[in-house]
């Protein structure tokens, strides 16, 4: 069997702040999803390259002044700085000074230099030379809770002449700094802001802006406002306020100042600090980007979207949507071929259309349900049936979201697996003690309770009549049971490690599963108590997270820990293709109706669509 896998669409961006660039060429713009720097289009939705050497987080972006450069930095271990070019789509120079993590960074105007400082427990400022990747200065000793960085271009003299010498300026926590650069020796010499010393509030900073001229600075403040300062006297003139929770960002341009607030306001200030203009997005706003003729902007918001927005008209439309946070599972819908659903550790479960790549509904946390819960695990037929780690049982409606029921404290510590029968009769959950509980959909009551397993349940398979199920499970066991008679018919043991996810044959006389024992196996049912077959998955490497079967029985697609989306031939066990698709862990995969399409999702928080190809 010859079968190929290509990806068609990613969704997902990091939702955090720095990472989001509306590229000069008026038709891209610049992200962050899970490990990698993601292009979209802003005319063609199919559109998207992706450039990927980062092994964490991408934390934050810079685009140069031509849009040639891109400069991206990452969290964790390595905290390495990638400087890509754009045209080629291929990493130029990585830089691996900074520990812990790269806060934030910012290119000169002429593209010569590159402005980075590192997260609080980092504490440095590092300016690099783009020509060969060398440093030009560096300061180990930033202000503590110094988040922002931005290039002022170049420093004047008394005439108001713009001289060799570079500026930047720096905001946190500990106010603002403006540092001058003199790059033939690498002197750096820092003046920080002074302000009303009658004044006793302070202020954390999340953004900084310089005025067209470069003789203001502008900073959005965690308290709603925005501080104005003069460059030549270094000194904070005034503020004004501009949103109830804060202002995640700031933007200049032409005819003033764009801003951002915690209340998903953006309003438009002209020189004078007056409103002219304002709309509100769907949630927080966290960064905001120019177009290089300035009439719109983009902007993202701490709920996964990203806008398009006009600075005349305000009108604004979604050009991309995402979960903010690790999403744990997907199903296509077994009813509709062009839609499936997701559930997230950010509170949601999500119904999207694989055509548009748009969210139809959103489901939310039942009111009464315990604060801080989200869905682990769903089903989706004409509704979307979710569990979650309160160990409620939700099922929402596919159009509008709405609860249409609600099953408090199905299992005690969370459900951690759940499969809806074929007949649409009844459910069966797994929960995180090992217990395998039945209830009825149309009274929503509990018809069974069957405990065998001594710890968390991953999967459930249901036969074809409905009469038997499969649960595995991390206590190393995959067990037969006959639902009718309430009593366990079989138990598959294996040898080391908990079991992570099965697959049912067609026939229903297979099984297969993959685990913490790093391989594929194959069972008989009622023939044998342990694997007929058994491989690595890939070398010892990857423990495989979640496996699917396709409709037709000739396929499997399995996604595990090092982020690959695997196809393999059902009968022979051959791997038919593999493909790198997340940043992390793979949480889930799904074939679509007529197994042309696998929708895999990530610890990363994105979602990637496949083509398959037979």
């Amino acid at each position: 069997m010859s079968v190929s896998i290509e990806l068609d669409h990613s969704i997902g961006n990091n939702a955090i702040s720095n990472c989001l660039c509306y590229h000069p060429n008026k038709e891209n713009y610049i992200y962050c999803s899970g490990w990698s720097v993601g292009i979209g289009s802003l005319t063609d939705i199919h559109s998207q390259d992706f450039l990927r050497q980062h092994d964490d987080s991408v934390q934050c972006l810079a685009l140069s002044a031509s849009g040639s450069l891109i400069a991206s930095g990452q969290k964790g271990r390595n905290a390495d700085i990638v400087v890509w070019a754009f045209d080629q789509k291929q990493a130029i120079f990585s830089f691996e000074e900074h520990d812990f993590g790269v806060k934030c960074l910012s290119f000169s105007p002429d593209e010569k230099l590159l402005a980075s400082i590192g997260v609080e427990e980092d504490g440095k400022l590092i300016i690099w030379d783009l020509s060969n990747g060398c440093i030009v200065a560096a300061s180990p000793k930033l202000p503590k809770g110094t988040t922002s960085i931005a290039c002022g271009g170049f420093v004047r003299d008394i005439k108001r002449r713009e001289t060799d010498y570079y500026q930047f300026c720096t905001a946190g926590r500990e106010g603002v700094v403006m540092w001058e650069l003199n790059p033939y020796d690498g002197e750096m010499v820092s003046n920080k802001f002074l302000g009303d010393p009658r004044a006793s509030i302070s202020r954390d900073i999340a953004g900084i802006s310089f005025s067209t001229d470069q003789l203001t600075v502008y900073c959005a403040t965690s308290s709603g406002d925005y501080i104005c300062g003069s460059v030549r006297a270094r000194k904070l003139t005034h503020s004004v306020i501009a949103a109830k929770k804060g202002l995640g960002a700031v933007q200049c341009y032409k005819n003033g100042l764009i801003t951002g607030g915690g209340d998903g306001s953006i309003k438009i200030f002209n020189e004078e600090d007056k409103v002219t203009a304002e709309t509100v997005l769907d949630g927080p706003v966290l960064d905001i980007s120019l177009s290089p003729d300035g009439l719109e902007v983009i902007a993202s918001t701490a709920l996964g979207s990203i806008f398009r927005l006009n600075l005349q008209s305000m009108n604004h439309l979604v050009i991309a949507e995402s979960h903010r946070d690790y999403v744990v599972a997907t199903s296509f819908s077994d009813r509709y071929a062009d839609k499936f659903a997701t559930a997230s550790r950010d509170g949601t479960v999500r119904v999207w259309d694989v055509v548009e790549y748009s969210v139809t509904s959103i489901g939310y946390a039942h009111p009464h349900q315990q604060r801080g819960s989200f869905p682990i695990c769903l089903g989706f037929t004409d509704i979307v049936v979710s569990g979650w780690s309160d160990g409620s049982i939700l099922a929402h409606d596919i159009d509008s979201g709405a609860h249409l029921w609600y099953i408090e404290k199905a299992h005690a510590d969370g459900i951690s697996a759940l499969k809806l029968s074929h007949n649409m009769r009844f459910l069966l959950s797994g929960g995180e003690l090992g217990e395998v509980r039945l209830w009825e959909l149309r009274s929503r009551e509990l018809i069974s309770h069957m405990k065998e397993h001594t710890q968390r349940i991953t999967d459930i398979e249901i036969f074809a009549d409905d009469s038997q199920a499969l649960t595995s499970s991390k206590d190393k066991s995959i067990m037969l049971w006959n639902l009718k008679d309430e009593r366990r018919l079989q138990c598959l043991l294996q040898r080391m490690g908990g079991i992570n996810s099965i697959a049912l044959s067609l026939d229903q006389t297979q099984i297969i599963s993959m685990g913490q024992e790093k391989k594929i196996s194959f069972w008989e049912i009622q023939k044998s108590t342990s694997p007929v077959h058994s491989e690595f998955v890939d070398g010892e490497t990857e423990e495989g997270l979640c496996l699917v079967r396709s409709h037709d029985g000739e396929m499997l697609v399995s996604g595990g820990s090092t982020g690959k989306v695997r196809l393999w031939c059902f009968h022979t066990g051959e791997l038919l293709a593999q493909v790198v698709a997340h940043s992390g862990n793979v949480t889930g995969v799904s074939f679509s109706l007529d197994d042309r399409q696998v929708v895999s999702t990530g610890a990363d928080g994105a979602i990637a669509i496949w083509c398959v190809f037979k």
